[in-house]
């Protein structure tokens, strides 16, 4: 039996007091008039599956990427961490934290500089040690969290300057561990404790066990639309930034509205017309606009049916198919359309 301490249940709300430096208000959260559906809700939850490796916070406006199994539940939420280094020399970066909404870096964190597109890849490095330090950079004094990384990412940084952000393995050519953007963290949080690995003997692999999180769970929903202030967030990188909906400067959109920036769903059954009417072939109509989507334009090699729609996620435009020609080799014509609303 284990002890009391680790297992336990509560049938009502906790308060865990924590000390914490940050004070004032900050009001991330841009408010805009007449906006009905900011800051909506899923009805699900799911699993922060990349806490923090200790007693930390994730703020207001913390982006996250809500990622749902094949049937568009069960999601997983992986927080988009993000670190910025001011300095570095060979295997030590100095990361910024005299500003209080920073992230922080925790020994065997594995991170990489930020890619140029959002889900891209780079060298993956494990955080082998931090330190808090003060450095003096042009005459000015900066307290940083000192990290050792297990190799040397120094050259991939902008005259020893860039944002860090978690990769999904260490390595060459791994995987930026948050793919997308998609939902925000709405409030304050605080992790409390060390999550630590354990093998489960309930799980068969190849080895015979598998592991999984114990001691600390953390479940959160995130909201699934919201704009900010980009000053009163964490630091952002130039991938994440190419993903913002917002075209006023000094705010960030985070949208749910899938294919289109509007204000109410309704609206699809009017772009459902509008795509009908672009058709014009009454045997290609379309009941729905699921799309296909993309980093890049679709080519006349992009395969879909005449009125299919694609998303190209890089800047948001939608292309739909208008026309199919040849008979072995087919040719595929993409025309980019504007909804009206």
């Amino acid at each position: 039996m284990k002890p009391y301490k680790e297992i336990g249940v509560f049938r009502g709300r906790t308060l865990i007091q924590k000390r914490g430096k940050i004070g004032g208000s900050r009001n991330v959260f841009v408010k805009i008039q007449g906006e009905k559906n900011d800051l909506v809700f899923p009805t699900f939850g799911g699993v922060i599956r990349n806490p923090f490796k200790g007693d930390a916070k994730m703020f207001a406006g913390d982006l996250c990427w809500f990622k749902t199994d094949a049937n568009g539940s069960n999601p997983d939420i992986y927080l988009l961490k993000v670190f910025e280094v001011i300095s570095a020399s060979g295997t030590t970066l100095n990361i910024e934290k005299d500003n209080g909404y920073r992230h922080i870096p925790f020994v065997n964190d594995v991170v990489m500089v930020a890619p140029s597109i959002a889900g891209g890849t780079g060298t993956g490095v494990k955080i082998t040690a931090v330190e808090d330090a003060t450095v003096t950079i042009d005459e000015v004094e900066h307290e940083v969290w000192q990290i050792t990384t297990s190799a040397n990412i120094s050259s991939a940084l902008n005259n020893g300057k860039g944002i860090l952000v978690e990769a999904a393995a260490v390595g060459s050519n791994k995987k930026m561990l948050v793919e997308t953007v998609n939902a925000v963290i709405d409030s304050d949080c605080d992790f409390f404790g060390t999550p630590k690995i354990v093998a489960n003997t309930n799980l068969t692999t190849a080895s015979g066990t598998d592991t999984e999180f114990d001691a600390v769970r953390y479940f959160y929903t995130p909201a699934l639309g919201g704009t900010m202030y980009t000053k009163k967030m964490s630091p952002l990188p130039d991938c994440i930034k190419a993903l913002n909906r917002s075209n006023i400067n000094g705010w960030f959109r985070v949208d749910w509205y899938d294919m289109r920036n509007l204000p109410d769903t309704t609206y699809v059954n009017e772009a459902i017309a509008e795509v009908n009417s672009e058709i014009g072939d009454v045997d290609s109509k379309v009941d729905n606009l699921a799309p296909l989507s993309g980093a890049e334009d679709p080519t006349t090699a992009t395969v879909g049916y005449v009125g299919q729609l694609y998303m190209q996620t890089t800047d948001g435009g939608v292309f739909m198919c208008t026309a199919i020609t040849g008979t072995d080799e087919k040719t595929y014509t993409w025309k980019e359309i504007t909804f009206v609303s």
